[in-house]
């Protein structure tokens, strides 16, 4: 779920939304709200995620000390696109108008761009921390032989 919440909306719906819209600035402004909507739900299946293997009380493994720091870290990256750089570049959109009008040698151009820049790379590094809890919680149920089939079917499901 994590993994399909960070894939979609921004290797998916953003390319289309670029792709296929009059204008930059209306391509922008809807993937905005779809990165919106997407990290408040990251945020709260992350915390509801770990309230869960909290309940789990699985023994402290190698695997398991992974998963909590793969965990923290995504929601950190995810946290500080949400609450830091979304209103910087907010701001920034604010301030220059459609973005279509811009010059490209604008300074403020440049300043959005390079929020931007570091906003996709801290998405970026968020999904791969998503794809390697993925890897963990698949491998970890192989090589445990774990039959709770709840724990099994939430670890799979969810991350």
């Amino acid at each position: 779920m994590l993994l399909a919440l960070l894939l979609v909306p921004g290797y998916v719906v953003a390319p289309v939304l670029f792709a296929k819209s009059a204008t930059a600035a209306e391509a922008g402004m809807l993937a905005g709200h779809v990165f919106h909507l997407s990290n408040i739900g990251i945020l709260l299946f992350a915390a509801s995620l770990a309230f869960f293997w909290i309940r789990m009380r699985r023994p402290a493994s190698r695997s398991n000390r992974w998963r909590w720091l793969l965990l923290l870290g995504l929601v950190l990256l995810v946290a500080a696109n949400e609450f830091a750089l979304a209103p910087l570049m907010a701001d920034l959109k604010l301030q220059m108008g459609p973005i279509d009008d811009v010059a490209m040698d604008d300074p403020l151009r440049h300043r959005f761009g390079m929020f931007h820049g570091i906003s996709a790379l801290l998405h970026l590094l968020a999904t791969g921390m998503a794809g390697f809890l993925v890897a963990l919680g698949v491998s970890s149920c192989a090589s445990t032989g774990e039959s709770d089939e709840l724990a099994d079917s939430m670890i799979k499901g969810s991350v």
